[in-house]
């Protein structure tokens, strides 16, 4: 074979394997030259194809994502090396519009999230001022109500009209508490107290409060407490009270006339700090719906044809569960609706203590009435407390505002003094912190009750920051202001 020969059969051997092409058959000059030539065509076009893909790479490494590779007519190694590239440039777009998807309703949802945060505090601001509001007129018909039938003079049938007022008043109360402390459990402001009280004792208050309800429906109410059961338990009373009111106040709803309610008050356990306490509340009649069992302690809920749950089930139920304990409801035809509660108490010496203390404390100088300071805005209010502080046989000096308070105290001697919080020229925050700085031992340290109708879980620490020694909410109950009076001036 001549050199010619073996040239040709080497250029025709490249042709084949690289572009699976053969131009010529001869063994002529001529076909040497167009086989070289198309050797040299093809290695061009690639070096130019090559040198564009290596550019298209440069710039999607500095950030052009989007350019997609050129792919010829050949169908060579080149060509599926710039499809699979194409295919990974169009995986490569989709991620990165995801991704800016992503990113926009992130920034979305945080913008929600502000918005709907704005909104909860201006909601929060505003049901703690329409709770201040509706507080402070409710707290003097509550008072004068409880002082009309503390009178004598008064007659069966103008005594039951004031009930009527002042169960009424109760309940409105209760609302009013129920949508605060649905605010306060969503903002995780909801504080529970550990003191002792007697369940028998908060049971006979709620069955008072109710019944006038009772005799109107003709219901027969039936309390049974276990014998088991501690006479005194560690915890939160108000709590207690409230979720014995609600879903006493929901039994007579769906109970009808001739019904029966029955409470019933268990001993279940007793654990190493704590007792375990089963309450059941029962009525006859109206049964709840299989099917809206799962959602009676979800607001507003239709239960039956004439009752709904209205906001009462709902803060039962999330203050057992903020006080670790677990409600159940069962209901079955002819039986009618039950609910099952059970709490934990703990255990501890606080109620001997604080009993003995108490008893050891010096008895007041009959002799000298106790001399009281009222700051108070609000003329209503003003009355209410004078009368009912001269029933406890104290003398009651009263004022309209803070500044005033100071002038007062700087002037004459008090063994204590009542507090609004909220008043003009200068509220009762301010005023106590004056108070406490003056240079006289005695005015300085004065016993100061904050009794205000501003209910938000900050009013406490606020109280203690400035130096008030105890805090009442409005509408306040006389025993109550009068207990927390005789405590104070025995510790002075």
């Amino acid at each position: 074979m001549s050199k010619l020969e073996k040239i040709l059969a080497l250029v025709r051997s490249i042709n084949q394997d690289e572009f699976q092409e053969q131009l010529t058959y001869g063994d002529s000059l001529d076909d040497v030259y167009d086989e070289l030539l198309f050797l040299a065509e093809k290695i061009d076009s690639k070096k130019k194809r090559t040198s564009v893909i290596v550019e298209q790479i440069s710039n999607c490494f500095a950030g052009d994502f989007f350019n997609y590779l050129p792919i010829s007519d050949a169908h060579d190694e080149l060509d599926v090396f710039c499809m699979g590239f194409n295919t990974y440039i169009e995986e490569l777009k989709a991620a990165m519009v995801s991704k800016k998807l992503v990113e926009t309703i992130n920034e979305k949802l945080v913008e929600e999230k502000d918005r709907t945060d704005k909104l909860t505090l201006s909601r929060n601001e505003f049901l703690f001022n329409v709770s201040h509001e509706i507080r402070t007129p409710l707290n003097g018909i509550l008072g004068f109500t409880d002082l009309l039938l503390k009178n004598p003079a008064l007659g069966s049938e103008e005594k039951n009209q004031l009930e009527y007022i002042r169960m009424s008043g109760a309940i409105l109360l209760v609302i009013i508490n129920d949508i605060l402390d649905l605010v306060k459990m969503d903002a995780k402001q909801l504080v529970f107290s550990n003191k002792p009280f007697q369940i028998n004792q908060l049971i006979r208050v709620v069955q008072e409060t109710f019944l006038i309800k009772f005799q109107q429906k003709q219901i027969d109410f039936q309390v049974s407490i276990d014998e088991e059961l501690p006479t005194v338990l560690n915890g939160d009373s108000t709590r207690i009270t409230q979720i014995l009111f609600n879903l006493i106040n929901n039994a007579i709803q769906g109970t009808a006339e001739k019904g029966s309610i029955r409470l019933k008050v268990k001993f279940q356990d007793e654990e190493d700090d704590f007792y375990l306490v089963r309450i059941v509340v029962s009525n006859s009649g109206t049964e709840i719906a299989e099917d809206k069992l799962a959602e009676v302690f979800n607001p507003f809920v239709q239960m039956s044809d004439d009752s709904n749950s209205g906001l009462s089930l709902t803060v039962v139920k999330r203050i057992v569960s903020l006080m670790k304990g677990d409600i159940q409801v069962k209901s079955k035809p002819g039986d009618g609706t039950k609910f099952i509660i059970t709490l934990p108490f703990s255990k501890n010496d606080y109620y001997f203590s604080v009993s003995k203390s108490f008893i050891n404390k010096k008895p007041i100088d009959k002799n000298r009435p106790v001399r009281v300071l009222l700051a108070e805005d609000n003329r209503m209010n003003q009355i209410l407390v004078e009368k009912l502080l001269s029933q406890f046989n104290m003398n009651c000096v009263a004022v309209a505002n803070g500044q005033l308070a100071i002038d007062v105290v700087i002037q004459e001697d008090f063994d204590v003094i009542i507090m609004d919080l909220m008043m003009p020229v200068m509220n009762g925050y301010e005023a106590t912190s004056t108070i406490r700085s003056l240079k006289d031992h005695t005015k300085k340290n004065i016993p100061i009750i904050a009794l205000s109708a501003v209910v938000n879980s900050t009013v406490a620490k606020a109280c203690k920051a400035v130096g008030i020694n105890k805090y009442i909410s409005k509408p306040f109950d006389s025993d109550e202001l009068h207990a927390a009076l005789m405590e104070l001036i025995r510790r002075e």
